[in-house]
């Protein structure tokens, strides 16, 4: 409860650049444009930013790339066909990267689960599964 208070007020007046209802929201609008390991990436973040076990610098990365994710203009315009999601995607995955030894499993299945619920069958695991 301590962590998430903390979380919040790290992100306190940045709601524009994130929350909750802008990630669900530009993953639904994108997310398929991404690409089934692109959307894993970023649940995974999405999911691992809250966890209370995750430190506090970490979690700072983690939410500036889910805010670039977020936010609607960024150096490529994510509307262009083929390449208006390709600066997403390594910002997502260099944050990843980054943070990669502080993921655990249960951050991991969290994302999987996250995007099951979101995207139902059409969400297959197998293409994100030991990579």
């Amino acid at each position: 409860m301590k962590n998430n208070l903390q979380l919040e007020e790290m992100i306190q007046g940045k709601e524009k650049h994130y929350s909750d209802k802008g990630f669900n929201s530009t993953l639904k609008k994108f997310g398929k444009k991404l690409g089934f390991k692109g959307m894993h990436t970023a649940a995974t973040l999405y999911c691992a930013v809250k966890s209370p076990d995750m430190p506090k610098h970490n979690k700072l990365i983690m939410l500036g790339a889910l805010g670039y994710f977020i936010l609607p203009i960024d150096v490529v315009a994510d509307f262009l066909p083929m390449v208006g999601l390709t600066d997403d995607l390594f910002v997502i995955t260099t944050a990843l990267s980054k943070v990669y030894l502080s993921i655990t499993d249960d951050m991991k299945q969290d994302a999987h689960q996250l995007l099951k619920n979101k995207f139902g069958d059409r969400y297959d695991t197998a293409e994100v599964d030991d990579k």
